[in-house]
């Protein structure tokens, strides 16, 4: 069962009063990140507990584009909102398997570093439902760590390609 978000747009980064924001160094280009956090069969060999993910729209895939994401326990239904191979990419979340957001806002913005590799400052935004609320001291902890654990996974998948 599907679950419906408000969409967003990428305003709502700077918006939301909810956010995790990771900032950190990758030793590979911003091509190779962006294509990581991108294409589904290079999202699967980094990001934890995932378990597939499908554009859900035809190729060329890019800003307005729709996939699908399954995670251990959980899947969203997301369409990209900014797409700048190289530099950015962000998503809204449009549905989700659980009814515990509202709306989610997904941004990583990509630069170039002196040596060559790339800063990722990584962006999660989101509005939880008024229900879920009262737990949220108990989920975001459990969501922090997932993402924290991914942008570590993202750093080693990214140093050894």
């Amino acid at each position: 069962m599907w679950f419906p978000l408000t969409p967003a747009e990428i305003g709502f980064v700077d918006r939301a009063r909810r956010q995790f924001s990771y900032d950190f160094h990758v030793a590979a280009s911003p091509e190779a990140v962006f294509e990581a956090i991108t294409e589904p069969e290079v999202f699967a060999r980094w990001f934890p507990d995932y378990r597939g993910a499908r554009w859900l729209s035809p190729p060329p895939h890019g800003t307005g584009s729709v996939r699908e994401v399954k995670l251990r326990g959980l899947a969203v239904r997301e369409r990209i909102v900014v797409y700048e191979p190289g530099q950015r990419f962000a998503f809204t979340i449009t549905k989700m398997s659980r009814p515990l957001l509202k709306r989610m806002v997904e941004d990583y913005r990509l630069a170039p570093t002196d040596d060559g590799g790339t800063r990722v400052v990584w962006t999660i935004a989101y509005r939880p439902r008024l229900a879920v609320r009262p737990l949220e001291p108990l989920l975001k902890p459990v969501f922090g760590r997932l993402f924290e654990r991914a942008a570590a996974a993202l750093r080693d998948h990214l140093a050894g390609a």
